[in-house]
């Protein structure tokens, strides 16, 4: 009987995760209590970035008179903090319609260097209105603060002067005396009737000699909450501690194979897969500068983004050796157990098996998509999951957004290198049960995301390993490259999502072509294949259905 072209049952699982997807999607948006912040079109920026930084320029002119030469870098920030508090206690809507318009929880941050004076300014612009509601400026050799232990009149006049130019009247707050929670030179006014819940809005000010330098609104959230997300990122924490301490001994395995079996291993394969790896994760690196700018201190934000940039590309050449170590050592404990997990370019069906590959992957994908976000669902409205932006990700913060969906071909080439070609090689070498071999390899993995702005940080982990048992099934079945292009697939629709998102014309049409990127991607390679390489394989084919353990008695890996 002839073998049909593509797996109906592949397909049924497409059009239900498509379904699950758009139906949980849609319900979502009806149910007021649901904890994930919107991505409606009014919470996208209405003015560009550089109307930003002309507001932003001219009001540090007027106050504070610039020089002539000075720069501006808009960067696009967030309150974290501020919108887990009302995602966690439900007070998100509310906030939205009494406060955002005044004190938005996502704004553009101006950064303005002026080199002559030695100065550097941090301009909070609100980008739907171009109003400014906060400022910090900070010098290379700034004067001492004064002492606000007991403010004098004069000190206080200066305050209530900077308060009413904000748009604030003075007598609606309150000095607190709490200004040693704020740093020396600071003032903290606590507003006598606005607050969301148990956070009162409170007016930062920062005074240097008989100005204002700095001046930020604030809603303090209660010191109960904070000390329960700090217990939450010291799981994250430890959990990608543990993720990457495991990694690194599977790394190490990995090594000592490659040594002890030297004459065995051919060097070239993996060597392709490994350098676009590097070369993608570089070039991503350079791309999110103006996101490692983000994470600056009171003085200018280059010194710490160029630390950022080295610091990474330094761990991706480390990275980059263990995805090759895990390449060559996975492969050779696979082709010890009679199965070629991937088929190379000089292999006669590797352009039908990558086209197979993209197709397949594509399919899973697809019903993965609807998974997770049946998992996010049931997560936010009974477990209390929830998220918040984080704009040291952001597409916002990148030279060129467009570029960003790149980055899925490097999480699916290393992450499944290591957790599933050879992590399952060598937990079935530990454990000899398929199960085990899956599962164990799919926490670890899933340790290693919990650092991700979701909470509680447990959700992530049991979200993150059903999905690796998943790729996990589609490895063993069906080999590495569809378990690539599964990957692949997946996050290049998530990533073009997010590109579309942003609104602009050319960004929809950008994000709009990663969708289908992976299938484009497979199709090329498949057709430049039958066109350039007609030698005979090297290795068989890999197995439809390979069986990870060969010993009499076995039988296949079942649905996980």
């Amino acid at each position: 009987m002839p073998k049909r072209r593509f797996e109906p049952p592949l397909l049924l699982l497409a059009v239900l995760g498509l379904m699950l997807y758009l139906g949980v999607t849609f319900a979502s948006a009806y149910l007021d209590k649901t904890r994930l912040p919107k991505d409606d079109a009014e919470d996208l920026p209405v003015v560009t970035k550089q109307q930003a930084a002309n507001a932003a320029m001219s009001f540090v002119r007027n106050r504070f008179a610039i020089g002539p030469g000075a720069q501006a870098h808009t960067l696009y920030q967030s309150y974290p903090v501020r919108n887990g508090y009302l995602l966690k206690e439900q007070l998100y809507d509310q906030y939205k319609k009494k406060y955002e318009g005044r004190f938005p929880l996502e704004y553009f941050e101006v950064e303005i260097n002026d080199i002559e004076k030695g100065a550097t300014y941090y301009v909070a612009v609100n980008y739907k209105t171009l109003a400014i509601f906060g400022f910090s400026m900070s010098r290379t050799a700034t004067a001492r603060s004064e002492s606000v232990s007991s403010p004098d009149a004069g000190l206080l006049k200066t305050a209530n002067t900077a308060i009413r130019e904000m748009g604030y009247d003075p007598a609606e707050f309150a000095l607190t005396g709490e200004s040693g929670r704020a740093g020396n030179g600071s003032l903290i006014f606590r507003s006598k009737t606005e607050r969301i819940g148990e956070a009162p809005l409170e007016l930062h000010l920062k005074v240097s000699g008989s100005r204002v330098t700095a001046f930020e609104p604030v809603f303090t959230v209660p010191d109960a909450f904070m000390a329960w997300q700090e217990a939450q990122d010291r799981r994250s924490a430890l959990m990608t501690r543990i993720s990457i301490g495991i990694s690194l001994v599977m790394t190490l395995a990995a090594l000592i194979l490659v040594v002890r079996r030297r004459r065995d291993i051919r060097y070239a394969r993996g060597a392709l897969l490994t350098f676009f790896f590097v070369a993608i994760y570089i070039v991503n690196n350079f791309n999110m500068i103006p996101a490692f700018r983000t994470m600056h201190g009171s003085g200018p934000s280059w010194p710490v983004a160029l630390f950022y940039l080295w610091f990474t590309n330094i761990v991706v050449g480390l990275m980059a050796l263990s995805t090759y170590l895990a390449l060559s050592a996975g492969r050779r404990l696979w082709l010890d157990r009679g199965w070629n997990p991937w088929p190379v370019w000089r292999d006669s069906v590797f352009g039908g098996e990558v086209w197979k590959a993209a197709v397949r992957g594509y399919f899973i994908c697809l019903f993965i998509l609807g998974l997770q976000q049946t998992m996010f669902f049931i997560g936010t409205e009974v477990f209390g999951v929830w998220t918040v932006s984080d704009p040291a990700d952001s597409v916002y913060n990148m030279t060129y957004p467009g570029l960003f969906p790149l980055m899925a071909w490097v999480a699916s080439i290393s992450e499944e290198a290591v957790y599933r070609l050879l992590g399952i090689a060598l937990m079935l070498k530990l454990t000899r049960s398929r199960f085990l071999a899956v599962l164990l390899p799919s926490v670890i993995w899933a340790m290693s995301h919990t650092q991700y702005p979701i909470y509680p940080v447990y959700t992530r982990l049991v979200e993150v390993t059903v999905i690796g048992l998943i790729f996990g099934y589609v490895f063993l079945k069906y080999g590495l490259l569809t378990a690539l292009f599964t990957h692949a697939s997946m996050n290049s629709i998530l990533m073009g999502l997010s590109i579309m998102f942003v609104g602009e014309p050319e960004q929809v049409a950008i994000g709009a072509a990663y969708l289908a990127a992976p299938l484009a991607i497979g199709r090329v390679l498949s057709l430049l294949h039958a066109g350039f390489n007609r030698r005979p394989p090297s290795f068989p084919p890999p197995n439809p259905s390979p069986d990870p353990n060969p010993h009499p008695g076995s039988g296949h890996l079942t649905p996980l």
